[in-house]
């Protein structure tokens, strides 16, 4: 597979984590208290893999 069908992917599989993600979210039934405590540890766990990601990236460029 090329590296740019392996980007597509990965940018495809996030897209698709993000929109089921949200929608999980809106349609829960939760108090708007308890859904913004849900967003923000949900959205800090997301930045923290998309960190992650992309320093498995950098690493693995670096190494080829």
């Amino acid at each position: 597979m090329s590296e740019r069908n392996d980007g597509n992917f990965v940018g495809g599989l996030i897209t698709g984590a993000i929109i089921g993600f949200v929608l999980g979210i809106l349609f829960a039934p939760a108090s708007g208290a308890e859904t913004r405590k849900i967003l923000g540890e949900k959205g800090k766990e997301l930045l923290q893999k998309g960190k992650e990601l992309l320093q498995g990236e950098a690493v693995e460029i670096e190494e080829e």
